[in-house]
């Protein structure tokens, strides 16, 4: 990796993006729900697929990036729904953060028009950095460049580690709010227990609803998220809009290090499969060097058909942008 390369990799990582110790901010939950808060797992009512690319600051050539990919169903026999997913975030050469988890949601109609759900998800967290890509401070000379000097050494050993997370959600006729505290055993991500390795909890509040203004042609869904990390917050606000076949979105969110950022997207719904793309632009805060789009997110998400009739507690309208 390029010396200015590795240097920007640590500032995005200082910057709060992918922060030691933090968990990666996608920009928002949408199609993430049951990653960040197992409750809402199954909410759909039917089964489903999703996959989804993320790029980080495309335009500097860094490599940052994410694959996501979960499947989730409900399950009259549980009394609720079943689910797994995966992540994988790719720091350029540096670092590879992986996850991937089991999710079930326990659904239950607690009046005429009132429903709860709680959910558990158990996951393993792996973490493997390549040391000899890391340049450290020391490394860089101002007349002779990279001299590889630095006393310090940087250990390369991966880490496995199990996770554990939990939430509840609450919903009344099509309005929708949840509460989740993830990262419940604070799992070390490095060999060297040090504090700033450690994968603090994530508390994440989210609420939305829709409606249909103009009859079944039209949907709009509004939504609004909040997480805290360490003490790092991410609020998210933000409304879909699906006519007919054809879905778009606005949102805004800022992230605690001073981030602020404008997501207009764009997706096509079949009534099988979903197709998204959505674009993050920084328009306010941050550092000269990372000016510019933020976030690019491509996604595709798959319902299939179940001939099995099924009776569902209750059917959460997620947005999908």
């Amino acid at each position: 990796m390029k010396v200015e390369k590795v240097t920007a990799v640590v500032i995005i990582i200082l910057s709060g993006l992918t922060t030691h110790g933090q968990d990666t901010w996608y920009g928002g939950m949408s199609g993430l729900h049951f990653m960040y808060n197992p409750a809402f797992t199954g909410a759909a009512g039917k089964p489903e697929m999703r996959l989804s690319c993320y790029s980080f600051l495309p335009g500097n050539g860094y490599s940052l990036g994410s694959v996501y990919g979960s499947y989730n169903d409900y399950s009259s026999s549980l009394h609720g729904g079943v689910g797994l997913w995966l992540s994988d975030d790719m720091l350029g050469d540096v670092m590879n953060d992986f996850r991937a988890g089991a999710t079930y949601a326990y659904h239950l109609r607690a009046g005429n028009d009132l429903y709860f759900s709680a959910g558990l998800t158990a996951s393993m967290v792996h973490r493997g950095i390549r040391a000899g890509s890391v340049i450290l401070p020391e490394d860089l000379d101002p007349f002779l460049g990279y001299t590889g000097i630095s006393s310090e050494t940087i250990s390369s050993g991966n880490v496995t580690l199990l996770d554990l997370g939990t939430g509840i959600t609450v919903s009344k006729g099509s309005w929708y709010g949840g509460f989740a505290v993830m990262h419940l055993t604070q799992p070390w991500l490095s060999d060297r227990h040090q504090d700033h390795n450690r994968l603090r909890r994530l508390y994440s509040l989210n609420a939305g609803t829709s409606f249909e203004p103009g009859g079944k042609s039209l949907t709009i869904s509004p939504s609004a998220s909040m997480h805290l990390q360490d003490g790092y917050v991410a609020a998210y606000l933000g409304a879909e809009l699906l006519y007919r076949e054809l879905m778009c979105g606005l949102a805004l969110w800022h992230e605690g290090s001073g981030f602020t950022a404008a997501v207009p997207a764009l997706g096509w719904d079949t009534g099988t499969a979903k197709v998204i793309l959505s674009y993050s632009y920084i328009i306010a805060g941050g550092v000269p060097v990372i000016k510019g789009t933020a976030i690019v997110r491509a996604g595709l998400s798959i319902c299939f058909n179940n001939v099995e009739k099924r009776r569902v507690v209750h059917v959460i309208k997620l947005p999908d942008l």
